[in-house]
């Protein structure tokens, strides 16, 4: 009797002690490892899934499809569900194809007029120095499994294009498994599987030749 006792007063000392939660490298670390990642990768692809987020009208479109990236300059997003378009990046030029409206826009391409949060992916750029980069503490921003470091960015010069990002880091490697763009109405978040690093990535999948049929749009003088 008296060793159950004990064993129940020990027990219920250790359910009742405080868990000390594991501490988290810092900030500037993670960027750093995170980046240099990217920097050794030559190409890459994934599956990906898309939740966009209308928070205005509470309205959320899922999308599904794969990404191709290749050094230099290089992005293929193809998706497949639940409509069929691409935007393709060969270095020089963009491409956005909606096979459906059987139409596509060009557009001239440099890394240098990339989105800052995609540079990274081709090695460029230094998130560090462009954001006010710190741990996401809000519920509504945290992403990611359970063991994810979970990073906020916000950009030094103000974005027309989002007020801050949201990236889920694999601390084993750290890669990124999820994103999220967001805006004041909206919130683009991505989630990544099937990740495959230097998988020796031809030049021709990064290639565009509209079809026959497609109607060429110059998306540089619809910007004019």
């Amino acid at each position: 009797m008296r060793f159950n006792r004990l064993a129940l007063i020990l027990a219920t000392l250790l359910l009742s002690a405080p868990a000390y939660a594991v501490e988290k490298p810092e900030v500037k670390e993670v960027v750093q490892k995170m980046q240099a990642f990217y920097a050794k990768t030559v190409d890459l692809k994934s599956k990906f899934k898309q939740v966009y987020t209308d928070t205005l009208y509470n309205r959320k479109r899922t999308s599904y499809g794969s990404v191709l990236v290749k050094k230099p300059g290089m992005m293929r997003w193809d998706y497949h569900k639940p409509e069929r378009k691409s935007f393709i990046a060969d270095g020089k030029v963009l491409w956005v194809w909606e096979p459906r409206d059987k139409q596509a826009f060009r557009n001239p391409l440099s890394v240098d007029t990339l989105s800052t949060g995609l540079t990274f992916l081709l090695g460029k750029g230094d998130l560090n120095k462009e954001f006010d980069v710190s741990y996401a503490t809000d519920k509504k921003d945290q992403l990611g499994g359970p063991d994810d470091l979970v990073l906020k960015l916000k950009p030094h010069k103000r974005s027309s294009q989002f007020e801050y990002l949201l990236m889920a880091i694999d601390p084993t490697d750290y890669k990124v498994s999820e994103s999220m763009v967001v805006n004041r109405h909206n919130r683009n978040h991505f989630a990544f599987s099937d990740v495959t690093i230097n998988a020796k990535l031809a030049d021709k999948q990064f290639r565009f030749r509209p079809p026959k049929d497609t109607r060429i749009i110059d998306g540089s003088k619809l910007k004019r």
